[in-house]
C-alpha cells in the first residue's frame, strides 16, 4: 500500500510498504480520510515527547484522526463487517491490565498509540488496522469527512468532561484551533451561560462564533487576560487551554476567577514550564490534565449525527496522500488561513 513516513527528522517520503498485519481480534479499513493534528508536526520535527523518550523511532507512519470503510476482519471479531464505516479510539489500550478495567485504557501501560507511541501504525496510509475493543460505527448522517474529526472532538469532549463545567459558568477557551473550537461547542452544550475563545486568526474566531461562541478575542489585538476578565465581570469560572503554549499557561492562571479550574490539552515543547504556584494555591485552582479521548467516542458520534456538534465549518483543505509536504508548508507559514486539513488516501 502507499503510505507517508516521516523517516527522520524533517525527512518526509510517499512510499509503498507492506499491508497492514491484521490480529484476530482486529479488521482492517481502507482509509478514507486522515485528518493533519499538532502532533504530526511535532512528530515531524522530533519534539514530540515520545520521540524524546525513545518510545517513537523513525521511520513512523503518522496520523491518528481518520475515518475508513472495512474491508477485511479477523477471526475473533463480532458484530463489524465489511462495508462498515468505521473510526477508532487512538489509544489503544490491552483491555487486561488494571488501567484499563477502570476505563482508563489511555493511560495503559502497554498501549499503543495509533500513529505514534511504541510505532504503531497511523492513518496516513491507504490501509489501518484496528482491534474491535476500540472501533466505532459511523452513524448514518454523518459524512466520512465529518468522522474523520471524532478524535479531536473527542479529545475537546474528554477536557471538558473532565472540567464539569457546572450550569451558568463562564468559559474561556484559549486556541482558535480545532480542538479549541470544538471544546467551545462542548461547552455550551454541558451548561456554561458564556463561552469565549481567544486566538489570532480572526477567519477561525469567525467561525467560533457561527458555531455558538459568545465572544472571541484576537490576541494581537487586546491583551487576552484584561479582556477576558472584563468580558466575564471579574474572571472566566473554568479555562480550557489547548494552545501548547508556555505563556497562556500563566495568562490562564492570572485571568481564571479565584477557585477556579484550568483544563490542559496539548503538549507543551517545553518541557518544564514555570507556574507562579503561589498565586495557584491562594486562588485555590484546580489544574486539570487530560491525555487523549477515552469513553467519549460513542457519543461524540451521536453529538454528530443529530447535529448538536457542527465540524464542517472547521474543515478548509482536502487533499490526496502526495500532497502531504505541501499541506505541512502551508501549516508552517501561516501565510494562508487553514483549520482541519484532511488527506484522502
Amino acid at each position: 500500500m502507499k503510505a507517508v513516513q516521516f523517516m527522520e527528522p524533517e525527512v518526509i517520503q510517499v512510499n509503498e510498504v507492506p499491508d497492514p498485519v491484521m490480529k484476530d481480534n482486529e479488521v482492517v479499513a481502507k482509509v478514507e480520510y486522515a485528518g493533519i493534528c499538532g502532533t504530526d508536526m511535532d512528530l515531524l520535527t522530533g519534539d514530540m515527547v515520545h520521540i524524546k523518550n525513545g518510545m517513537t523511532k523513525y521511520p513512523i507512519i503518522p496520523g491518528h484522526e481518520w475515518s475508513g470503510t472495512v474491508i477485511k476482519v479477523g477471526k475473533d471479531v463480532k458484530g463489524f463487517k465489511v462495508g462498515d464505516r468505521v473510526t477508532a479510539d487512538v489509544s489503544l489500550g490491552c483491555g487486561e491490565c488494571p488501567m484499563c478495567r477502570k476505563g482508563f485504557y489511555n493511560l495503559c501501560p502497554n498501549r499503543e498509540v495509533i500513529g505514534s507511541y511504541r510505532n504503531r501504525q497511523g492513518a496516513f496510509a491507504e490501509k489501518i488496522a484496528a482491534p474491535q475493543r476500540h472501533l466505532y460505527k459511523i452513524p448514518d448522517g454523518v459524512s466520512m469527512e465529518e468522522a474523520a474529526l471524532v478524535e479531536p472532538a473527542g479529545t475537546a469532549a474528554y477536557a471538558v468532561k473532565r472540567a464539569n463545567i457546572t450550569m451558568g459558568s463562564k468559559v474561556l477557551i484559549m486556541g482558535d484551533g480545532p480542538i479549541g473550537q470544538l471544546a467551545a461547542q462542548f461547552a455550551k452544550l454541558n451548561g456554561a451561560s458564556q463561552v469565549i475563545v481567544s486566538g489570532s486568526w480572526d477567519e477561525k474566531l469567525a467561525v467560533a462564533r457561527e458555531c455558538g461562541a459568545d465572544a472571541t478575542i484576537n490576541y494581537h489585538n487586546v491583551d487576552t487576560v484584561e479582556e477576558v476578565i472584563r468580558l466575564t465581570d471579574g474572571g472566566p469560572d473554568v479555562i480550557i487551554e489547548s494552545t501548547g503554549n508556555a505563556m497562556a499557561v500563566n495568562q490562564a492562571i492570572k485571568a481564571v476567577k479565584p477557585n477556579g479550574k484550568i483544563v490542559f490539552i496539548s503538549w507543551y515543547t517545553l518541557q518544564e514550564i514555570p507556574i507562579p504556584m503561589n498565586q495557584v494555591i491562594v486562588k485555590n485552582l484546580d489544574l486539570i490534565c487530560t491525555l487523549a479521548s477515552p469513553n467519549v467516542f460513542d457519543a461524540v458520534l451521536d453529538y454528530m449525527a443529530t447535529g448538536k456538534i457542527n465540524v464542517k465549518p472547521l474543515i478548509t483543505h482536502v487533499e490526496p496522500l502526495e500532497k502531504v509536504s505541501d499541506m505541512i508548508k502551508l501549516v508552517r507559514e501561516k501565510k494562508v488561513y487553514r483549520n482541519k486539513i484532511l488527506l484522502k488516501p
